[in-house]
């Protein structure tokens, strides 16, 4: 899991921020496509945890190989995707491969989020 503990927390009195939920963040993701399987990051079961808290956002996901040559680009894209949500303030992007991808973890894209986060448990 990622941790906020390394961004900065703001308070104060009137707090604007748009509530934002992983829901939303998992249903933007489903916008970012591996140009090469020609599947969302969401349904190849890319990304292993969704953190948010207020309007940052914190995402660990994997890449289908270590060596994989578009690691950098893949990282800008969720990056991008996710800073489109409205109310997101920033955007942290972890790239693990522990555990590793394998195709176990291609999900069929009429799965909805609890049936995801039911598989996972």
């Amino acid at each position: 899991m990622t941790s906020f503990a390394r961004l900065p927390v703001m308070s104060g009195s009137s707090d604007t921020t748009l509530q934002i939920s992983r829901e939303q963040v998992t249903e933007t993701l489903r916008n970012v496509v591996d140009p090469e399987l020609g599947l969302s990051v969401v349904e190849l079961g890319l990304i292993y945890d969704v953190e948010v808290a207020g309007g940052r956002v914190a995402i660990t996901m994997t890449l289908t190989a270590p060596g994989c040559p578009i690691h950098d680009a893949m990282k800008a894209w969720v990056d991008s995707a996710v800073r489109t949500i409205p109310g997101v303030t920033s955007v942290v992007v972890s790239i693990t491969f522990d555990p590793p991808w394998t195709p176990d973890r291609i999900r069929p894209a009429r799965l909805s989020q609890r049936d995801i986060d039911s598989r996972d448990e």
